[in-house]
């Protein structure tokens, strides 16, 4: 798989937490390189605090500071957050790339939206339609004819089975299982290492296996 397709050769990260620095720190050892990281854009620049990097902190998100030849990639797990921003740099015509790691794998017929952040070892089985700033971490296997909803974020290991559904910012613990064909409603959180056996009436936070709603 190409490790990155860059709409622009020169990337800015938005989000400066561990989530940003995995990506940085993957783009930079990668042997394909095609373009280059301008630096990090975060509402909360602490989140570097204790951290060296050779990457400029360019201070808060600010995309107007933005220019036409440079694009971003979106490092930020919090649905919501990804939501507003996909919204304004819609507004505001600035480019998105996408972040697809060179050791993943997509089936073929699979479809994935704008700004897909892919970690190493991730794998996206045939026929499955992906959203909108998707973060999937590594390991974790996406079974045959998923749809995943925009702005949601797959954390490390998660086995997701055939044909299950996955709303819009849902986030999924990881190690978590959900078996084939169950649906999980939008705004929904599935605690680390869960297994979901049936599909959930209501959003809220789910733990436990099998997995039961506690908030």
């Amino acid at each position: 798989m190409e490790d990155t397709q860059y709409n622009n050769s020169e990337l800015i990260i938005l989000g400066a937490g561990g989530l940003a620095r995995e990506v940085a720190s993957w783009f930079n050892i990668s042997p394909n390189k095609k373009a280059s990281i301008v630096g990090f854009m975060d509402n909360n620049l602490d989140a570097l605090n204790g951290f060296e990097t050779s990457l400029k902190i360019l201070g808060q998100i600010d995309l107007t500071k933005i220019k036409d030849h440079q694009s971003v990639i979106c490092a930020i797990s919090d649905g919501t957050v990804k939501a507003n921003l996909f919204k304004e740099l819609n507004q505001r015509n600035i480019s998105i790339s996408n972040y697809i790691h060179e050791s993943c794998y997509i089936g073929e017929r699979t479809k994935y939206g704008i700004g897909l952040v892919l970690f190493p070892y991730a794998i996206i089985s045939c026929d499955s339609t992906i959203g909108n700033f998707v973060f999937i971490n590594n390991g974790s296997q996406i079974g045959h004819d998923v749809a995943i909803g925009n702005f949601s974020s797959i954390m490390a290991n998660v086995d997701i089975g055939g044909g299950a559904q996955i709303g819009n910012n849902v986030f999924i613990g990881s190690n978590a299982v959900i078996l084939p064909g169950v649906k999980i409603p939008d705004n929904t959180r599935i605690g680390a290492g869960s297994v979901v056996l049936k599909s959930l009436k209501t959003e809220g936070t789910y733990f436990g296996n099998p997995a039961k709603k506690i908030f």
